[in-house]
Order: structure tokens, then sequence, then C-alpha cells
């Protein structure tokens, strides 16, 4: 008895302790207001998850009980009264409450049960209790990214920080960390360990991961001809790499060498790339442990190793608009009055020939991207902190050299690309495969939910025009998170055409509902955190994050266009490992630090909260490096379908300007 009446009294304490911290951190007012948003999303999430434990969802109870802790601290730390952070309070209350009807909207539909058993009264409730977490968590990171992104240089390294005892044990026992950092030999040690880490899925899966997109490159290669619709220099260097391993000697088989000779070259790239942005964090002043940090993490976590080896045309071309990001960041950020000397501006040009040919729909990005750039940075300074009038004399002729040989380097890109993609055209003999078909995503699966779910009201002129458009007359299948069934048997011819588009009209004009449901739906896995079914519902036979196999349906096929690949299995314990990231049993859906950095969505979202705190800390030069990203979301969302590969040069990105913006030193340099 006396101890359950100690244990009272202490309890009685530590509440009585609670109680005068909360009086002394909030006003009455304040604490009532906290408290309501507290209990009402506590509520609604008790709702949720008793919903959520019907339906048997585990992965969904990873994330959303660490998004409200996270909601919940932040109405702790006051962040539901923070009155100036960027944006006026109406401004970031509707940020709070489009992101809140996102997420609750994608986790409605996301569930049978919930969207059959659940009205739409109901799902209004839960954002407005769900809203104020997002306004106070949003608060925050605003706050964190005016106090980390807004001090300079000097002020991160100066006076004592977190790491300032781990900084001076560290130096003490790595004396060559202290010394001056050389970019040569930082870009040297980088390539080594990441080429090191590669190595390692390498031998897992040698020769190389084959996902499905190698199947019809394979078949151009031996059999049907070349044609552009893969990338034709991606589907040449597949060539040029079969043809090395069937001359290189003392080699048994020819097929395996030259899969192997790819797949070298490949991670060749990809780490020359990575080791390139170590070295421009390192000039740019990021902090050191977080740039070891970042190549620790290129070169050991499986996602990047297992692109890094898989033969798809999009590995490489995710690099490239990550270097390309942050040559756009030192064109706004740059010091120099001249600006760049030649040898930056050179390698500008051809990294842009390169971007160009390796995705076919990348210069609709690129010419936004210039025509933005240019807008924003005619008549911009590099410095305006010259006091003298000589100096800002010979700063704004610098500026105009720059300018120019900007214009210059994009001009000479254009032509280079066209010139370079009719030569390779030319000289490989490939056929145009650019059907019509593949820009009618979007519109195709509209039509196809109009048609799955309102079959019966459909009209005899609407039946007419259908069969009209799909082959053979039948009706288009839908699957909502991807578009290739829909769209596959549509006849490509301009009749048609017109007809397909007078249908979608049409319908768009009865059934305007669907048509947006139908679009979110298909790009749900860019919008929603918690999304599956990019893993899951893209084909039966590639499941998983990043599809590393092929279809076992066309084994035999894929056996004739290459006899001799087989991939060994002595390496069985890493394929294990390997396939809980890549394969159907993801196991990180289950660990939610690792489900939120592992989400396409969450790239997504960060994209735009890097563009809210630009305009937010009145930078808007900062936002030239992520134009072309915007402009490649833009293009995704007009895609098939929503695919990890297919986004990993936005999470390349997103990462690389993130670290920029919050580590590095930003200051961009206008007129004054």
């Amino acid at each position: 008895m006396f101890v359950i009446c100690a244990a009272l009294s202490c309890k009685r304490s530590r509440m009585e302790i609670i109680m005068k911290q909360i009086k002394s951190s909030f006003t009455a007012k304040e604490a009532v207001i906290t408290g309501l948003a507290a209990v009402a999303a506590l509520l609604a999430s008790g709702r949720i998850l008793m919903l959520l434990r019907r339906e048997g969802s585990l992965y969904t109870m990873g994330l959303f009980p660490l998004a409200l802790l996270f909601g919940i601290y932040c109405l702790w730390k006051k962040a539901l009264f923070m009155k100036e952070v960027f944006f006026s309070v109406w401004v970031r209350m509707l940020f709070a409450a489009v992101f809140t009807a996102f997420q609750v909207t994608g986790l409605w539909w996301s569930h049978p049960g919930l969207e059959a058993g659940v009205s739409g009264i109901e799902i209004l409730l839960w954002i407005l209790c769900f809203t104020p977490l997002s306004f106070a968590g949003q608060n925050i990171l605003f706050g964190l990214a005016a106090y980390g992104g807004g001090r300079s240089r000097e002020k991160r390294t100066s006076g004592k920080n977190i790491l300032g005892k781990f900084d001076a044990w560290f130096l003490s026992r790595f004396a060559w960390a202290g010394k001056e950092f050389s970019p040569k030999k930082g870009f040297l040690y980088a390539f080594l360990i990441i080429m090191l880490g590669f190595l390692i899925p390498f031998a897992t899966y040698y020769p190389a991961i084959m996902a499905y997109d190698v199947i019809p490159q394979l078949d151009q290669i031996r059999s049907s001809g070349y044609t552009t619709h893969h990338p034709l220099i991606h589907t040449l260097m597949l060539s040029m790499s079969l043809k090395i391993g069937e001359i290189l000697p003392f080699v048994s088989n020819a097929d395996r060498a030259g899969l192997a000779v790819y797949s070298l070259l490949q991670m060749t790239v990809v780490s020359c790339c990575f080791s390139y942005v170590y070295t421009f964090f390192r000039r740019k002043g990021v902090n050191r442990y977080l740039c070891y940090l970042f190549v620790l993490c290129v070169a050991f976590y499986p996602t990047h190793g297992l692109l890094a080896v898989s033969i798809t045309k999009d590995t490489i071309y995710a690099v490239l608009v990550m270097v390309f990001a942050v040559f756009a960041w030192e064109i706004v950020t740059g010091r120099e009055e001249t600006g760049p000397g030649k040898g930056w501006f050179a390698a500008y040009t051809v990294l842009t020939v390169l971007l160009l040919l390796f995705r076919n729909n990348s210069i609709y990005a690129w010419v936004l991207y210039v025509i933005v750039t240019l807008f924003m940075l005619r008549g911009k300074l590099f410095r305006s902190d010259a006091k003298s009038n000589e100096c800002r004399k010979a700063n704004s002729a610098g500026s105009c050299l720059f300018y120019r040989n900007l214009c210059i380097s994009h001009g000479i890109a254009f032509l280079a690309y066209l010139l370079l993609n009719t030569l390779m055209v030319q000289a490989s003999g490939a056929t145009s495969a650019t059907y019509a078909r593949e820009m009618l995503s979007v519109p195709a699966q509209q039509i196809a939910r109009v048609v799955a779910f309102h079959e019966e009201e459909l009209t005899a002129q609407d039946r007419e025009n259908l069969s009209i458009v799909w082959d053979q007359g039948e009706l288009p299948e839908y699957v909502p998170a991807i578009a290739d069934r829909s769209k596959k048997d549509i006849v490509g011819e301009k009749e048609v055409l017109k007809t397909f588009a007078g249908e979608w009209v049409s319908l768009g004009c009865r059934y305007p509902g669907e048509y947006w449901k139908a679009f979110l739906l298909k790009n749900k896995g860019m919008w929603y955190l918690e999304d599956t079914t990019y893993l899951n519902d893209v084909y039966s036979y590639a499941k998983g994050y990043l599809q590393i196999s092929y279809p076992s349906d066309q084994q035999e096929y894929m056996e004739a266009l290459a006899p001799g690949y087989v991939r060994h299995q002595k390496l069985q314990f890493l394929q294990s490992v390997y396939r809980y990231f890549a394969a159907g049993d993801e196991v990180w859906r289950y660990l939610p630090p690792f489900a939120l950095v592992m989400q396409p969505a969450f790239y997504c979202w960060t994209l735009l909260f890097y563009c809210l705190c630009c305009i937010g800390r009145k930078k808007p030069l900062l936002l030239v490096p992520a134009v072309y990203v915007i402009a490649l979301v833009g293009t995704l969302l007009l895609g098939p379908c929503v695919l990890t590969r297919y986004l990993y040069p936005v999470m390349l990105s997103v990462t690389v300007l993130g670290i920029l913006a919050l580590g590095g030193d930003d200051r961009t340099y206008r007129a004054s």
C-alpha cells in the first residue's frame, strides 16, 4: 500500500511539473487550441487505425503513426503559433490543408474497405482534424530551412556546435581530413569507394540485372533492327558492349562478357557523376561529414548499387540529371567576376547533349529550362557587393560575357544534339517507333475508367467511336496504376485519333470526376506518401521496388536473344538481402524511416518544399536548378505509370539540391 501511495504521489508530482511547464510555455488560449488539435487528431487516428486493422494493413501502420507523433511533437513545441515563417498564416494553412487532403484521400482510395465504408463527409472531417498537425509540422520545417539555409558559410563553421567535440576527436585521429581539400584527390577517393560498393551487387548479380526493358532492346540488336522507341544511344551502348564481349580473348561466354562490360561501363559513369557531386559539395562548404555520409550511402545503400548494374536507360539518365542540377546551381551561385571558364562551358555543353540523347522526351523539359534560365538571369550580376564604380562596371561586363557564353552554349548543345541524333539514326538505320498512342496515357486511362464504371450508360455512338479507336472493337482495359493496358490497342491513324479526341471531350464533359480520379490514381505514387500500387500493380511479373527480373514466361525468348546469358547463383545470401529492397517482399516497407526515403512521393513533395523555401527566402534564382526537374515531373505525370526507376532522376536531384540549400554556400549574386 505504501508503495502504491508513493507511486501515486510521484505520479502527481510529475503531473504538477508538467502542468507548470505547460503554463510557462503556453497561454490559456494556446493550451486550449493545442489540446483540441491533439485530441481531434488522436480521435481521427484511432478511428483510422481501427479501420486499417480490419483491413489487415500493416504497411500503413508504419508511416502513419510516425507522422502522427511528429505532428504532436510540433504541437508541443508551439509550432502552431509561429506567426511569420516565409509566408502568412493563411497561406501556410492553405499549404497544410492541400497536403493533408492529398494524404487522407490517398489513404481512402488505397483500401477498398475504407473507400466503400467511409463517406466523403467523414473524409472531410479527417482532413480538418489532421490539418493543424500538418500546419505545425510545416512551420517547424520552414523554420529549420530559414535557420539552416539563411546562414553563411562562416556562421556555419564558427563557434561551438554539436559536431565540435566529434570534429576535434576525428581530426586528431585522421589528420588527412583536416588538410586543405584537393578536388582531384577527393574525386579519386570518392570514385574508388563508390566503385568498391558497386562491385558487391555486380558480383551478386553477375553479369548484370536484366530488367524487362532489355528484352526489346536485345531484340533490336539481334533480330528486328534498331528503332528510336528507347533512346538510341543506350541501345547502341548495349550493342557495342556485346560486340566487345565477342572479341575479348580468353572468354568462353561472349554474351555474359558483353553484359559484364556494359555493367562496368555504367558503374564507371555513375561513380564519376557521384564523385563529381561530392567534390562540388566540398567546394561549396557542405559539412565534411555530410559529404562522407553521401559517398557511403551511394556506395553501399542497395538502391544505388542495384540500379548501377541494372541494364536500363534510366540509371545513366538519372545521374546526368543530378549533375545537370549541380551545374545549374553553379550558374546562379558562382562568384567569379567573369563567370566560369571555357572548360566549364565545354563540360556544360557536353552534359546537355548527353542529357537530351538519353531521354527521348527530355527536349521539352530542357527547352522550358532554357527559357526560364535566360529570362531570370537577364540583367543579373555575379556580384552585388562591389563598392567602387570601376568594380561594378567590371562585374557588369563579366555578367554580360557570361550571359552571352551561356546562350552560345545552349545553342551549340541543341545543334549538336540534333546532329548526333541524326547521325546515329542514319548510321544504324533506325526507324522511328514513337507511336501516337505513347502520348495518350492520361486520355486513355480516363476513357477506360469511364468505360469500366459507366459501361451501361454509354450511348450507341459512344460504343461505335470506341470500337473505331480500339483495335478489334474491344473496350479498353482499365488498371488504375498503369496506362499500358488501356492504350495498347489504340489505332494510331490520323482520322482515328480525331475520333478519339472527340470521344475524349464528350465523355469528359459528362464524367469530369472520373477523369480527375483516373489521373490521380495513375500518379498516386507521386503524391501519396504511403502508396504501394507502383510496387505491385504495374505488371504481374514486375513486382518490387526496382523490378529486377524479366518475365518468366519470356525465358525462352530471352535465351534466344542472348544464348549465353545465365545469371550465376553463387551468392544466394546477398541476393536474398537485396531482394528485401528490390523484389516483391520489401521488408523496408515496415520500417518507417526507410519507407519514407524510398517513396517517390516523398521527393515530389520535397521538391515543392524546396521551391517554397526559395520563394520564402526571396532567392528566386535558386529556383533555376529545379526548373528542369520540375518539368521532368510534369512529363512523368503524363506518362504511363509511376516506377522508382522513372523517378530516380528526381530523387537524386532533389537530394542534392536540398543538401546544397541547407548545408552549402547558397548566396546568389544579383544586381543591387
